[in-house]
């Protein structure tokens, strides 16, 4: 999981991609994260954040073709 980018609920974007930086292992209560301009310590509650889809599938106009779909990709593109 490390590299990954996921998108973390954020109170005025509603949400920010982020990228994981240091391995995750099942009972890790926090996940080692960096975003644009911060490191950040993020608490992992009953699931992991949702990933990001590749950069080559920014701002799809079909939603059909994105690898993963959820509220933070369907706002993002």
């Amino acid at each position: 999981l490390q590299g990954a980018r996921v998108w973390i609920p954020h109170c005025t974007e509603v949400w920010r991609a982020a990228e994981v930086t240091r391995g995750y292992r099942e009972g890790d209560a926090v996940l080692h994260l960096r975003l644009d301009d911060a490191s950040l310590l993020y608490p992992v509650g009953s699931q992991l954040p949702p990933l990001c889809n590749p950069d080559v599938l920014s701002g799809e106009a079909d939603l059909v073709a994105l690898s993963y779909l959820h509220e933070p990709a369907v706002l993002h593109s």
